[in-house]
C-alpha cells in the first residue's frame, strides 16, 4: 500500500444476551477516526474499504491476516470476523498461499457484506461456495436489511451467522416484522447478530428476541495492538 501506517485496527465486541463476550469484528480506521469510545461518526459508516483501490484493499487484507495470525499464535482464543468484499473474495479463491494462511485461523470468520449478495449471480455463488471449501473460516453475512437482502443467497446454506443492519433494527426492532425476520433467518443460519445497539433500552428490547448476539457503540472497542501487547 502507498501509506501503510495510515490506518489502525480496532476490535469491536459482540455480546450475547447474557452479557458474555462471544466474538469481535476487526475494523480498520484512519488514525483520526479511531475513537475506541465509539462516539458515532456518520462519515465512518461509509467504510474504510470503499476509499481504497482494489490492490490496496488486497494488501490491507493480507496485513490484517498477518496480524491475526500473530494474535492467535500468542494464545488468543476468541472468534474474530474480518470484512471482505467482492475483490477480496475473488482473491482468496485464486490465491493458494492466502488459503494456507487462513487454514491456520480456525477462529476466523469472513464477513461478507450484503451489498455483495444483493446483486449476486450464479458465478458469485460458486465463488463463495469455493471459498467456503478452501478455507476453514465460516462465512458471515453483514448488513442484512432493506435493499440489500437476498434470501436466495441465504438459502444456499453457506452462511453461519447473519448480521442485521442497524438501520433495519432501529426502524423495525420493536415490531412484528422484525420478529418474523428473525424466525426466518434462524431457519437459514446458525444465529443472528443485531448491529446498532447503543443504549440499555435496546439491550432490554433484544433480550426478548431470538438472537445470538448484539453489537454496537454501547460497548467499547479495543485497539488490536493493545491485545497483541497483552497476550
Amino acid at each position: 500500500m502507498s501509506n501503510p501506517p495510515n490506518y489502525v485496527f480496532l476490535l469491536e465486541p459482540v455480546h450475547a444476551i447474557s452479557g458474555e463476550l462471544i466474538a469481535w469484528e476487526l475494523l480498520t480506521r484512519f488514525p483520526d477516526d479511531a475513537d475506541t469510545n465509539n462516539k458515532r461518526n456518520p462519515n465512518r459508516d461509509a467504510g474504510f474499504f470503499s476509499r481504497l483501490p482494489a490492490d490496496d484493499k488486497w494488501q490491507l487484507f493480507l496485513h490484517q491476516i498477518g496480524k491475526l495470525i500473530q494474535l492467535y499464535q500468542e494464545g488468543f482464543q476468541q472468534v474474530i470476523s474480518v470484512n471482505v468484499d467482492r475483490d477480496i473474495v475473488a482473491g482468496i479463491f485464486e490465491d493458494v498461499e492466502i488459503q494456507q494462511k487462513l487454514a491456520q485461523l480456525t477462529l476466523l470468520r469472513l464477513e461478507i457484506s450484503a451489498f455483495f449478495t444483493a446483486r449476486f449471480n450464479s458465478a458469485d455463488l460458486l465463488i463463495l461456495k469455493g471459498v467456503a471449501k478452501v478455507t476453514p473460516a465460516p462465512l458471515w453475512l453483514d448488513d442484512f436489511g432493506p435493499g440489500y437482502s437476498n434470501l436466495t443467497m441465504l438459502d444456499s446454506g453457506i452462511f453461519e451467522i447473519v448480521k442485521i443492519d442497524k438501520d433495519f433494527f432501529w426502524q423495525f426492532g420493536d415490531g412484528h416484522i422484525f420478529d418474523t425476520l428473525l424466525t426466518h433467518l434462524n431457519q437459514l443460519c446458525d444465529g443472528v447478530i443485531v448491529e446498532g445497539v447503543e443504549d440499555q433500552s435496546q439491550i432490554d428490547l433484544l433480550s426478548r428476541k431470538a438472537i445470538y448476539g448484539m453489537q454496537g457503540y454501547h460497548w467499547k472497542s479495543v485497539y488490536l495492538t493493545d491485545l497483541l501487547e497483552k497476550t
